[in-house]
């Protein structure tokens, strides 16, 4: 999929009103200008979510979540920022361009959509009205593996006939084009002809995160190549973006926080069935970047499930290419820990689960190794660490896992826990780690987590986002909050990287200024986002800028006399008598600044100082 253009994007947010999309799960009231309901992004009796209809802004004054409609969709549905865009175009009924990919109008999504669902739809009928052979044989294996007719039904398990057009036929009698069949992946051109793509087999149908149907998997009933057969990417299905069953999973992994998974449609259908709905499944590929990005949106553990074979393991350890960043805990509230399970005695999730019930799985799941151990483990394994010569291969091997967390607190925890495995000092450890790209501890102002915003702030910290708040609501300051920002006056991160935000976005106010400082920094933009919500009308805001500044300037010259004070002791006045005497007169002039500043603040006047000396 390609990049959604601005005009379209401003196209749909415009035709989004978002006191009505809200209201489509949301009791609300209005009082005042503003509506108020209680937050559904955490449980609260007494409302603190808050609408602006002006700014088309909401706020949790409980959770401190904040944004436009698209925010609200994307933490309401768990999607990216894209999907959002997608899911309120659908809503408006705007098609959207999609620049640079293999993008299509939503109209023409719907119809190869509804393509797949009535061919789920027939799949379904056949396996469970046909008296074929071949049908009959299906619901054979399907009742052995324990799938009678009412689990068919609940996951709308189907047959594909082994007459090799009939499919084409249906979907023709049901009004579908044969460009729309063939482009739906559904059936092959052969020559001026069409011919079913799947055809005696056992059809998995693969949903969005939404439960409509975009693809399918199949499984030869019987003998043949290739045993499973999925359906090939569509400009409605791309399989390093799709989990199998994580439309009905999604909740469930929100609640419990971990996502399970396996790699075989029967087995997630065998682990739901038997009271692990948190369950998915990979679509005949190993786990991706994508997938884990897409599971992290609703669960912060993703514990993969293998065979303990040797398959398995090598599964396991190709997962591990995909820990990044993203696992340590500077990644804040975007980390996702990645864990490993392997299923002793040769089964896999379906036969563990049936030969010793549920609580074995969890068992298994909750004590699944963290990735990176693993991948440790199994690599020291490889070695002989009896002798030097293999220690040393065994660092080189096993230090090379930890590269894209090489600078980062896990980096850290599991450079000595190598330390110790080969009895040599830690530091030796970190040097034979690769540095790579990938290891760059993201810089101060790109998007990561605010502050904590449960924690009290300190008088520094209220005085800077006093600053920013009004440099938000009054873009007249913004030039005067730019030049503090340049002279480092602005110590709180949060604080700077809001009004670093706020400065670059011009005069915008509102929605549109929230919307510059959302693509820019989502996270803090959370905060920006009560100050807009909430937005006090400020009478005279230079003058209250001005007092503002002056706190803010106070407070960053005594933070500086303390550095140099700090300094000053260090030193020796005998021996560092030049160096010391400096340092004295910077210190006396900076005291002088801070007093100049308090006296600005509490509207005293020199002489009146003078006076008082």
């Amino acid at each position: 999929m390609g990049r959604i253009p601005d005009e379209d994007v401003a196209r749909v947010r415009d035709a989004t009103d978002l006191v009505s999309l809200v209201s489509e799960t949301v009791v609300l009231k209005q009082k005042g200008r503003l509506f108020w309901g209680n937050c559904p992004f955490h449980g609260e009796k007494t409302p603190s979510f808050k609408i602006d209809p002006a700014t088309q802004l909401w706020h949790c004054f409980g959770c401190n979540r904040g944004g436009d409609a698209f925010g609200f969709v994307m933490e309401a549905e768990h999607l990216e920022f894209p999907d959002a865009i997608r899911r309120l175009a659908d809503r408006a009924r705007i098609d959207i361009r999609e620049e640079g990919g293999q993008g299509v109008p939503s109209s023409r999504k719907d119809r190869l959509i509804a393509c797949s669902e009535a061919a789920a739809d027939y799949f379904h009928r056949e396996l469970t009205t046909s008296k074929t052979p071949g049908a009959s044989a299906a619901r054979e294996y399907l009742a052995k593996r324990g799938f009678g007719t009412a689990v068919a039904k609940r996951w709308r398990l189907g047959y594909a006939p082994a007459s090799k057009g009939s499919l084409v036929r249906e979907l023709t009698r049901a009004g579908f084009t044969r460009d729309e069949i063939v482009e739906a992946n559904l059936a092959l051109a052969d020559g001026a002809s069409l011919k079913d793509r799947f055809f005696d087999r056992i059809m998995f149908p693969i949903a969005d995160l939404h439960g409509r149907v975009i693809a399918f998997g199949g499984r030869v009933v019987g003998k043949g190549e290739p045993k499973y057969l999925n359906s090939q990417e569509t400009p409605i299905f791309h399989k390093s973006a799709t989990l199998f069953a994580l439309d009905r999973s999604r909740n469930e992994i929100v609640a419990n926080g971990t996502a399970v998974v396996v790699e075989g449609y029967t087995d997630v259908i065998a682990l739901h069935e038997s009271g692990i709905p948190t369950a998915v499944a990979t679509l005949g590929t190993a786990l991706t970047e994508r997938h884990v990005k897409l599971l992290g949106r609703f669960g912060k553990r993703v514990v993969y499930l293998f065979d303990g074979d040797e398959a398995g393991k090598r599964a396991a350890m190709r997962a591990a290419e995909f820990v990044d960043w993203s696992a340590t805990p500077e990644a804040g509230s975007s980390r996702v820990e990645l864990a490993v399970a392997l299923i002793p005695g040769g089964m896999d999730p379906a036969d563990l689960v049936a030969a010793q019930g549920p609580d074995a799985v969890r068992a298994l799941v909750d004590s699944a190794s963290p990735l990176l151990k693993f991948a440790i483990d199994v690599r020291l394994e490889a070695h002989d660490l009896g002798t030097p010569e293999g220690r040393s291969a065994a660092l080189a091997d096993a230090a090379s896992v930890l590269a894209p967390v090489r600078d980062s607190l896990l980096g850290a925890d599991y450079a000595n826990y190598l330390a110790d495995r080969l009895r040599v000092d830690y530091q030796t450890v970190v040097r034979s780690i690769p540095r790579t790209p990938a290891t760059r501890i993201p810089a101060p102002h790109a998007e990561g987590p605010p502050v904590a915003e449960g924690r009290p702030l300190t008088a520094e910290q209220r005085a800077e986002r006093e600053l920013v708040r009004l440099a938000a609501i009054a873009p007249v300051v913004r030039g005067q909050a730019r030049d503090l920002l340049d002279e480092g006056a602005v110590s709180d991160d949060t604080a700077r990287r809001l009004l670093s935000a706020v400065c670059e976005a011009g005069e915008a106010t509102g929605q549109d200024l929230f919307g510059l400082v959302a693509g820019r920094d989502s996270e803090a933009a959370a905060i920006l986002s009560a100050w807009l919500v909430d937005a006090q009308e400020v009478e005279q805001v230079e003058y209250a800028f001005r007092e503002v500044a002056s706190r803010v300037k106070e407070l960053a010259v005594g933070r500086l006399i303390l550095i140099k004070k700090a300094e000053l002791r260090s030193l020796d006045p005998g021996r560092d008598a030049e160096t010391y005497d400096r340092l004295f007169g910077e210190i006396a002039e900076l005291q002088r600044v801070q007093q100049s500043l308090r006296d600005r603040g509490t509207g005293t006047t020199d002489e009146e100082t003078e006076q008082t000396a």
